[in-house]
């Protein structure tokens, strides 16, 4: 996300002065708010059959981004294409046109609730 908008990576105090991959991949603030993101996904994902509870998560985690300085809802889009990438990579052979298309529904659903969730706020 960061090499695709290098401005994203500017909006955390703790990672600006990081200047490499190397240099991020070590970071612990950024493995925990990777972990955080990841687990928002997760949860969506894994709830997804119960919209009620993935909306209000969701909301409340759009809702969350509002008080950060320089952060501006349609930022959450930067996240499509690296989740795209992580799930087409990790699934490997499996990954089918079919798992795309839903995948691409499921972050676009996701995303846009994040951002609905946060203008909403």
């Amino acid at each position: 996300m960061f090499k695709n908008n290098s401005g994203v990576q500017q909006l955390f105090r703790e990672l600006r002065d990081l200047k490499t991959t190397d240099e991020l991949r070590m970071s612990e603030v950024l493995e925990k708010h990777a972990s955080k993101v990841m687990s928002i996904l997760d949860d969506s994902i894994n709830n997804i059959d119960s919209v009620d509870i993935t909306l209000e998560l969701l909301h409340r985690t759009g809702a969350s981004h509002k008080g950060y300085q320089g952060f501006t809802a349609e930022l959450f889009w930067e996240i499509e294409q690296p989740f795209l990438d992580s799930v087409k990579l990790t699934l490997g052979d499996r990954y089918t046109d079919n798992m795309d298309s839903i995948y691409k529904i499921t972050i676009k659903f996701i995303l846009e609730n994040l951002i609905k969730g946060m203008k909403n706020s």
